[in-house]
């Protein structure tokens, strides 16, 4: 296989199946599942457990000509699309849910923010540093809202105003 061929892409796969998809292709494929904890409620007790961050997708890095064998996996549905293409995912996009889901930020603002909503930021330090979003809530804290465009998905992390600067899109 040409290494120039090969890009990350979205697979559409049966609800609460991502684990098992993901385990089964990562034999002969590169996969992600980014995955988060959260706290369930069982009828005797509380349990934290991982589900995934989008739910019924898994990102599967390989050529594009391996389609139909990926395909043959039970769980997966599809391959997301674009028109006419499957939907690739930026590496820098990956890289970004793997920063973020690393090192969560949630940091106390302090007053006199001078960002307006609707305006595109960019975080100039921490785990975010280069990471470009726009604001979408000012209240007592600024909130950047990732967009992971191709999935049309919004991420929301909470930062520092003070590391944030306008960005130029």
């Amino acid at each position: 296989m040409d290494d120039t061929a090969i890009f990350w892409y979205v697979l559409r796969v049966r609800p609460r199946h991502e684990k098992a998809a993901a385990e089964r292709l990562s034999k002969e494929y590169e996969t992600y599942l980014p995955l988060i904890e959260q706290r369930r409620k069982w009828s005797d007790r509380m349990k934290t457990i991982e589900t995934p961050l989008f739910s019924g997708y898994l990102f599967i890095r390989t050529d594009i000509r391996m389609k139909y064998f990926i395909l043959a996996d039970p769980a997966v549905s599809h391959f997301v699309r674009f028109g006419s293409k499957e939907a690739v995912i930026r590496e820098a996009q990956i890289e970004y849910i793997r920063r973020m889901l690393a090192e969560p930020a949630t940091l106390k603002v302090e007053e006199g923010l001078h960002f307006e909503k609707g305006e595109n930021v960019t975080v100039l330090r921490g785990a975010f540093a280069g990471l470009q979003g726009q604001v979408q809530q000012i209240k007592n804290k600024t909130r950047l809202y990732i967009l992971i465009e191709p999935l049309g998905k919004r991420l929301s992390v909470e930062i520092d105003a003070d590391a944030l600067t306008l960005s130029k899109r």
